[in-house]
Order: structure tokens, then C-alpha cells, then sequence
């Protein structure tokens, strides 16, 4: 049994996407161990890690997982949200630790034995695994697959159990993780991360994605959420879903108008993948089609769809570079304790807070070159935003992050 100790804020890094009931989990894990927690979580924005559409808006799934047990969720901004697991990590971490309040950050992961995670954190930030990295991503295979073998083979954790995302990022957070944050590992139960089949109580949210999507099963889809989000996701059923391919045509125009060199530059655009992506682009029927063409076994789909968006947004090496730390606060839902976490924010914490956009970007501003950086990464947030509301069959109202204040739940 956990002992209970007084602990202030803990900081969950998340997409919930949708939130579940393994994240009432998570949180519930929690507050058990901590009395008296307060939960901050940094959540994804419009795309997701993977490089897909959320599911459901950033302002609604900000405000279910109020309503599901957090305090305050600030978003991720999409140069670290739409990166690699190891950027993602980074990014998220690096917000957390310049929040200023936080004492511990939670994560899930299929592997329970934290001690075993953080001595595979060590060995990553080992200073002989780049060269190990390299020398096994030689013999064609992704980065990530090279990590996973490298650290199996000196962990002595299974290769399959080292491979499973949650893992992966668990490994990620603690390589970065400050000394004075502390680690609070979750064990994962229920659903594996990929199983797209529907359980009694515990569902993954690929699964609950794709039975809505098939709109079946509403019964069993309400075992696995709770009755807020039962009704976001009937809504979301209801007005349209998000369909990466209405970005075919868009991306066709952006790769066939663009010369290679100025492809080149684009973030991710490495080892000649533009002209993997010009090729693909000449036969592709549509996204799917042109998405698969380009990925293989050293370009997983999900760094394929996250080249796509950068692509598409013209998010080059040289801005990633730019923008690395240009981080702020966005808010995006709080409750009454959230909003005292804010005050608390604002008393130690230098990075600008934004509540409403237009007190810090105009329209005007939105590719103006001349303005604070992180102006620029609020900017891409707000085209992201658009980027998806093109994906349905009636496009939402461009320029949302411009009309929407933060959700306030009671």
C-alpha cells in the first residue's frame, strides 16, 4: 500500500485524445499516493505526436479532462507537440520545469519497474550510444528501432516490451527530467496502446477512435469513458470527424509548386526524402496511397505524416531551430484550483501566459518575421488549428485559437 504524502502539483504530460478511463486511472493513482494533488497537464494541441488530426478539438478535450480530473491543461505548442518522441519529451519537460511550481510529473507505461526505465535512461545519455545509434541505423533501420535494440540488449529488457510507446516516452521524460521533479510511474492496465478492440471498462483510445468513427458499439464505448465524454464523442460523430484526406490536394500543390531545394529545407526533410515524396506524389490516388509509398522500414508512418504536416506548414530546420525554446503558457481549461495554480504561475514563472490570443498575436502578425519567437510558435499553433478545420466535409470557421478564451469548468 502507498503511504499518502502531501504533495502540491503534479504535472501529467498527455494528447487524450480522447481522455479515457485509464486516464481517470492515472489520475485517481494519484491522488491516491499524493493527498491533496493538484494536476497540471500539458496536452497536445491540434495534431497529436503521430502526426494525425485530434480527434476531438484542443478546448473541448481540454475541458473533458478537467471534468475527468485535472486542475489545469495548458497545451503543448505543435513544434514540440508534432515531433519525435524525444522532442516531444523535451518540449514538455521543458514547459514543466519553467511552470515553477511543479513537484513531480506522472507518466504510464507498460513496464512497472521504474528503476529498470531510468537505468535505460542513463544508458541512452551514455556518451558512446550515439555512435551505437548510428552504427545500427547503418544497416537500414530506424531510429527508433535501433534505440530499442541497443537498450534491450544492455538492459536485458525485451526488445517488444522496450518498443510499446508509453515505454518509449517513459524512457524519454527521465533522460530530461529535472532532479527536482520527481518521477511518479503509473503501470499501464487494461488495453494495450495499439489494441483497437473495445473491453468491458479499460479501452485504448485507438479503439474508442475507431468504433466511433464505425459509429458502433456506443454501449461498450460507454464502459471506457465517462458520460461527458460519451456525449463529446456523439457530438464529434454527429458534425463530422476529421478526414486526413482532404490534405491530398493541399500537399499535391505545396510538393509540385515548390522546388527541391526549398523542400530540403523542410524539417525532417533528410536522406533525399524529397524526392521519396515527389515520387510518391506522381502516382499517389490519394493521402493513404501517397503516405504509404513513402514510408519503409527506416521511415515509420508516423514520421511520414509528421514530415506531411511540417511540409505543409513550411515548418523548416531553421525555424525548429529558432523557435527551440520560444515557450509560453497556453491555457486552454482550468477549474477553481487551476486558477489558483495560475496565480502561483504568474508569481515565479517568466514565460508570458496566454489566455486570449489577441492580447499577445494579431492576424496581421501571423507570418511576420519580425515578431517575438514565441509569437512565431503561438502563430503555428493557430495555423495548425486551421490545418485541421480544413478536414472535414464542411471546413470549421478558420482563425478558432483568435475567437476561443480557456474552458472554466465549475
Amino acid at each position: 500500500m502507498w503511504q499518502k504524502i502531501i504533495m502540491k502539483n503534479v504535472a501529467i504530460i498527455s494528447e487524450y485524445n480522447p481522455f479515457h478511463n485509464g486516464h481517470a486511472y492515472q489520475i485517481s493513482q494519484v491522488r491516491k499516493k499524493f493527498e491533496g494533488a493538484k494536476i497540471i497537464s500539458v496536452m497536445s494541441g491540434s495534431f497529436t505526436q503521430r502526426g494525425t488530426p485530434a480527434f476531438i478539438d484542443k478546448w473541448t478535450r481540454a475541458r473533458l479532462a478537467v471534468e475527468g480530473g485535472c486542475d489545469l491543461v495548458i497545451e503543448l505548442p505543435f513544434t514540440s507537440a508534432v515531433r519525435s518522441a524525444q522532442d516531444f519529451a523535451r518540449g514538455a519537460i521543458r514547459i514543466i520545469e519553467k511552470l515553477g511550481i511543479v513537484d513531480a510529473i506522472s507518466f504510464g507505461a507498460e513496464n512497472s519497474d521504474l528503476t529498470q526505465l531510468q537505468n535505460a535512461a542513463d544508458i541512452f545519455n551514455s556518451k558512446d550510444f550515439p555512435a551505437q545509434i548510428k552504427a545500427e541505423m547503418s544497416n537500414g533501420i530506424s531510429y527508433a528501432a535501433a534505440v530499442t535494440k541497443i537498450l534491450s540488449a544492455r538492459t536485458n529488457i525485451d526488445e517488444n516490451i522496450l518498443r510499446l510507446p508509453n515505454n518509449i516516452l517513459a524512457v524519454e521524460y527521465l533522460r530530461v527530467l529535472p532532479k527536482n521533479i520527481q518521477p511518479i510511474l503509473i503501470p499501464r492496465i487494461g488495453a494495450g496502446y495499439g489494441d483497437t478492440n473495445l473491453h468491458e471498462k479499460f479501452s485504448s483510445a485507438a479503439a474508442i477512435r475507431q468504433a466511433v468513427y464505425k459509429s458502433s458499439n456506443w454501449d461498450k464505448i460507454s464502459k471506457s469513458v465517462h458520460s461527458g465524454i460519451l456525449a463529446a464523442l456523439k457530438a464529434a460523430y454527429v458534425l463530422g470527424l476529421p478526414n486526413e484526406n482532404f490534405l491530398f490536394r493541399p500537399l499535391l500543390t505545396k510538393i509540385f509548386t515548390t522546388p527541391l531545394d526549398k523542400l530540403r529545407e523542410i524539417y525532417g526533410m533528410r536522406e533525399g526524402l524529397e524526392y521519396r515524396l515527389l515520387n510518391a506524389a506522381k502516382s499517389a490516388k490519394n493521402f493513404a496511397e501517397l503516405v504509404n509509398a513513402v514510408t519503409e522500414k527506416r521511415y515509420p508512418i508516423s514520421r511520414v505524416k509528421r514530415l506531411v504536416l511540417h511540409t505543409l506548414m513550411n515548418l523548416t530546420e531553421k525555424k525548429i531551430a529558432e523557435l527551440h525554446d520560444a515557450d509560453f503558457i497556453r491555457v486552454l481549461a482550468f477549474n477553481d484550483a487551476g486558477k489558483i495554480l495560475l496565480k502561483n504561475i504568474r508569481a515565479v514563472s517568466n514565460l508570458p501566459i496566454v489566455t486570449k490570443v489577441t492580447k499577445h498575436l494579431s492576424e496581421r502578425e501571423l507570418f511576420d518575421e519580425n515578431i517575438l519567437p514565441y509569437k512565431k510558435n503561438l502563430a503555428l499553433d493557430v495555423i495548425a488549428t486551421d490545418l485541421r478545420g480544413i478536414l472535414f466535409d464542411m471546413p470549421l470557421t478558420p482563425r478558432q485559437d483568435f475567437l476561443k478564451s480557456p474552458q472554466i469548468v465549475q
